[in-house]
């Protein structure tokens, strides 16, 4: 009678390192207030784009009213289409105090001021011209930076 032999593989490993980078991922998605920081100034840099450029990151804002157009420039010549105090523009540009705020899971951006859903929506007097806008790549590329720190640690 033939006796019959096992062949096996015996595999152990230390999993400490493993469990290590497993954490340091766990802290990161506890804590994501330092993306959440990038997110506010990638944020800053295109609605200020925006703005400066009549909207041309979201297809254009139409002109102003001839008559408006005329005070305006008569009163603020140079000025940008939205722009007649810079309180709008300028809660944009730093979106640093209320209403924006980044918490360990979440973040908020944009304005207060109270005007500025009526440019952003339009009115039926009024046409939208969308300053608060979310770029068309802006969850893809933000995604992949969300997992690059998660695991990596940076972005």
């Amino acid at each position: 009678m033939a006796r019959k032999m096992l062949v096996y593989v015996d595999i152990d490993w230390d999993s400490q390192r493993m469990d290590d980078q497993v954490d340091d991922m766990d802290r990161r998605l506890d804590d994501m207030r330092p993306i959440f920081r990038e997110m506010r100034d990638y944020f800053e840099r295109n609605w200020s784009a925006n703005f400066l450029s009549n909207g041309l990151r979201v297809g254009g804002w139409q002109p102003l009213d001839a008559e408006y157009a005329a005070w305006k420039a008569q009163h603020f010549p140079g000025a940008p289409t939205l722009v007649r105090t810079g309180s709008l523009f300028n809660s944009i540009r730093s979106l640093r105090g209320a209403p924006n705020e980044i918490n360990r899971k979440n973040a908020t951006f944009g304005t207060n001021i109270k005007y500025a859903k009526f440019h952003t929506y339009g009115t039926s007097k009024m046409p939208k011209r969308e300053f608060i806008y979310e770029p068309a790549s802006f969850r893809r590329d933000w995604g992949d930076r969300i997992v690059k720190y998660v695991v990596d640690g940076d972005s």
